[in-house]
């Protein structure tokens, strides 16, 4: 079995539950992020005590060294250029990214990287009731200046919500369909993109997006 060079770009309360999953697969962990651990954190990422105004990447990368033998890599960093996230790719030569900002540019900056560097990129993204994993070439962005001001009035709305218990639910969910997709692709070399409605049921929505790209892992072991 094949290990990779796993990059998270973003490394809050998403990364935390995802990331977990990925320690088999990982001779590598990169982490990206530019906050810290607030007290309310610890209703929903899963963090180690202790770090409380410590940079999150700091956290997760402590709490990976007690799970994993993988090497990890905590890099601080407000993401503004593609460029900053080329020169890391240069660095640190990763396989796969998981993209779990939760501000529109940062996400834009990470699939320009990713289109850019040729480098397979996992997007995944909650809000209240909804759960979108797709891949770099195929995620949905707003673009103009107006969408993307309603969409960023819209997030700062969901981030104070998603620093609250109730999210964990949406973090435990959205890490399963993550996975799956990571899977699919790592085993099969199939890329698929899941949309989730989570009301009094979860309604699933798995679109393929294209097949046999790559395969990592062993054939027909998923």
């Amino acid at each position: 079995m094949r290990k990779l060079n796993v990059m998270f770009l973003g490394s809050g309360f998403l990364a935390s539950h995802i990331l977990p999953h990925m320690i088999p697969f990982s001779k590598r962990i990169i982490l990206v992020d530019r906050e810290r651990v607030e007290p309310v954190n610890y209703e929903n990422t899963i963090l180690p005590k202790g770090f409380t105004h410590r940079r999150k990447v700091s956290a997760l990368a402590f709490l990976l060294q007690i799970l994993s033998s993988a090497e990890v890599v905590p890099v601080h960093m407000n993401v503004k250029n593609t460029d900053q996230l080329v020169e890391l790719h240069k660095a640190y030569e990763p396989d796969l990214c998981f993209v779990t900002f939760d501000n529109i540019e940062a996400r834009r900056i990470a699939r320009d990287y990713a289109l850019k560097a040729g480098v397979p990129a996992i997007f995944v993204g909650v809000t209240a009731g909804h759960i979108y994993v797709d891949w770099a070439e195929h995620v949905a962005l707003p673009e103009d200046e107006e969408t993307i001001a309603r969409v960023e009035e819209e997030m700062r709305a969901i981030r104070d919500v998603c620093s609250r218990i109730e999210f964990r639910e949406l973090g435990v969910l959205a890490a399963g369909l993550a996975y799956h997709v990571f899977a699919r692709w790592y085993w099969k070399g199939e890329k698929i993109a899941i949309l989730t409605d989570i009301g009094n049921r979860i309604h699933l929505s798995i679109i393929s997006v294209n097949k046999k790209t790559f395969t990592a892992g062993a054939p027909a072991m998923y």
